[in-house]
């Protein structure tokens, strides 16, 4: 019997026709004489992309509206204008109405939302263009890809703005308050996106208000009590939004739809190939792509999306590949394991556990209580793998609770799924396996696959924990007094340890731990072109005030450009689903299938996987950690389980 759950994926949702199906209430209710002040500050709680004015609190009779820009119009906080001096004309709009025609309506006004009047034309509610977006995400677009209606940053009636970070804000700020503009893309020096300025970066600081009020001397200085400090020009870049995503020309259309839908952000950055914005893609470009088709004279691209792969987790003696291996090590679990473990609180956040990896160069953590007891381990795997299988590419925050988005929402549903943000309690694992002192090398790396763990606890007669065994520590000892074997032996086949350009992050993630492997090696064909590992799968949580709330992109060093300005490190994502192309990283290091494995061991310390190619150049296989500790783990089952090996060479021989 299926479950709810997938009952509701099996059935297609209906898609939104009329005005009535995307309705909203605004949270807040402003008056004719309600302060600018006020707006601003209602806007900071609850961003809305349009607010009704009313006559009075009592009356449901609406004077006009007001937009999130009106708030910039208070140069102050001492001054008390009121909304009713800059009240606009509404756009009214029947709930009878279909969406299509709203959305023409809103396109040709440029305004971000309408008041909904019933037939008798009482106030009902608003339409947004957010709930507007998610009614279009039920349908197919007419344009599919990016190029086929993003605006060129040359084009002069551009609902967007490009202007250098450096620039003086009072060069742009006009066109913000008279909603000239959506916002701006701000370039860097070399023309990369730096990031964005929109008019909620304005309302959530007051860095650009005027000093007000008349001036009380302060005794012993000859600074005024009540004066504002002169704190130089206000530049772009101190008040940008720097959590920005990108699209480029092959961008599914969809993708931005959603994006949009999902951060209220209603443009985005277009960058070729090379990180340079040409362009970018409005909100009314993404109207025009669903309800027109491309632009005129535009050729619409063919897409690429995120690959989903399947991948089934094979049993431990597939993995390890049975065949005969009787050299021992002789050495043991005292010579070799880890007693200086660093540990984290039960309650330490994601961020901190991260800033611990990063601080201390290690691959595990030890997770105590309160009282400083020992319960559980998070290893990097651990932590990659939490963050990459629950990641959209970005998440909202809010007041220390994580907003995970439901893909295709519609205004009246639950959108937002509150969660606790994740801690080490979340991540860490609590059954993990275990040796003693004296267990043999063979015998803690048999135990290390068949666990799927990149580690075993040492423990002592108490069962408490005296250190660790993780598999550097393995590789090591296989260096000093493992067997010469050449790589091609020891290599994991490149169908298993390879993925295509285009697999998703996620796809990418479950390969590499249902098969134990350290990195897979990124190829398009049969052509190398980088690879993927879990230690240097640097997914960076970048969080960004938007909107009242947080926002958390996820990038990769891969992605982000290093630039020579003032400004801090390029700080973008990409709009979608993240995949291997987004994360990999150049293959500095690849070897031939017949030098030995042991010479290789300090080039796997330090890249965590090397590709293995044929004479001709071509990927044959991948030399992961894993496969070491594999060797080292046929030793043990050659003479422990005996009979293993006896039914897998009676197998193989079936097979020939």
């Amino acid at each position: 019997m299926l479950r709810k759950e997938e009952l509701e994926k099996l059935v297609e949702k209906p898609s939104p026709q009329f005005v009535r199906d995307v309705l909203e209430h605004p949270p807040f209710r402003v008056t004719v004489n309600t302060t600018l002040e006020t707006l601003v500050s209602h806007l900071r709680k609850f961003p809305v992309d349009v607010v009704p004015v009313f006559k009075s609190v009592f009356s449901e009779e609406v004077a006009g509206v007001v937009y999130p820009h009106t708030g910039l119009l208070i140069k102050s906080r001492k001054l008390d204008a009121k909304i009713g001096e800059f009240v606009n004309p509404p756009i009214f709009v029947k709930e009878s109405w279909r969406i299509d025609n709203v959305l023409e309506i809103l396109t040709s006004e440029a305004k971000w939302g309408a008041v909904v009047v019933d037939e008798e034309g009482r106030y009902v509610g608003v339409v947004t263009l957010r709930g507007l977006l998610s009614a279009l995400l039920l349908r197919e677009p007419k344009a599919k890809s990016v190029a086929a209606v993003y605006t060129p940053a040359r084009e002069e009636k551009s609902r967007v703005g490009f202007v250098k970070a450096i620039e003086r804000l009072s060069r742009v700020f006009k066109k913000l308050v008279g909603g000239e503009v959506d916002g701006y893309v701000v370039l860097n020096r070399e023309g990369g996106v730096a990031g964005v300025l929109t008019v909620w970066d304005l309302i959530k600081s007051r860095r650009w208000f005027k000093g007000a009020g008349e001036p009380r001397p302060l005794f012993g200085t000859r600074v005024a009590r009540g004066e504002s400090r002169h704190v130089g020009v206000a530049r772009v870049w101190r008040l940008m939004f720097r959590g920005v995503a990108v699209a480029t020309p092959d961008t599914p259309v969809e993708e931005v739809a959603r994006y949009m839908a999902t951060t209220g952000l209603y443009f985005v950055p277009v960058v070729d190939r090379e990180g340079r914005a040409i362009g970018s893609v409005s909100v009314w470009d993404v109207i025009h792509a669903y309800l027109y088709g491309p632009k005129e004279g535009r050729e619409d691209l063919g897409v690429r999306k995120a690959v989903e792969v399947a991948v089934a987790k094979p049993p431990v003696e597939e993995v390890i590949r049975l065949r005969p291996s009787k050299h021992v090590t002789g050495l043991r679990a005292r010579d070799v394991m880890l007693t200086d473990v660093p540990s984290i609180n039960l309650r330490d956040t994601l961020s901190s556990i991260r800033k611990m990896f990063l601080r201390t160069g290690t691959g595990i953590l030890a997770v105590v209580d309160d009282d400083g007891r020992v319960v559980g381990f998070v290893t990097r795997r651990d932590f990659v793998a939490y963050i990459a299988e629950k990641s959209m590419g970005y998440w909202r925050r809010q007041k220390g609770k994580v907003l995970m988005l439901k893909e295709q929402v519609m205004p009246g549903e639950r959108a937002k799924i509150v969660v606790e943000e994740g801690t080490a309690g979340d991540v860490m694992k609590t059954e993990y396996p275990t040796a003693g002192p004296d267990a043999t090398v063979e015998e803690i790396a048999y135990k290390m696959l068949a666990a799927g763990t990149d580690y075993v606890v040492i423990t002592d007669a108490t069962n408490a924990p005296v250190g660790v065994v993780t598999k550097d520590e393995l590789l090591k000892a296989f260096k000093e007094r493992g067997r010469s074997v050449k790589v091609g032996e020891l290599m994991t086949p490149a169908d298993i340890a390879s993925v295509e350009l285009f697999s998703s992050l996620s796809s990418v993630v479950k390969r590499i731990n249902a098969y134990e492997l350290d990195g897979v090696v990124v190829k398009e064909g049969g052509e190398i072109k980088g690879v993927v590992t879990v230690d240097d799968l640097t997914l960076r949580p970048i969080e960004e005030s938007f909107r009242g709330e947080k926002l958390v992109f996820f990038t990769k060093s891969g992605v982000l450009r290093k630039v020579k300005t003032g400004l801090s490190r390029l700080r973008y994502s990409k709009v979608g689903t993240l995949t291997a192309f987004d994360v990999m990283r150049p293959v500095n290091y690849v070897v031939g299938a017949d030098v030995d494995a042991r010479e290789v061991v300090d080039k796997l310390l330090e890249q965590d996987v090397v590709p293995v190619v044929g004479e001709d150049g071509r990927l044959v296989g991948v030399l992961n950690k894993m496969d070491v500790v594999k060797e080292l783990a046929r030793v043990y089952v050659t003479y422990a389980m005996p009979e293993k090996v006896k039914e897998v060479e009676k197998a193989e021989s079936r097979v020939k």
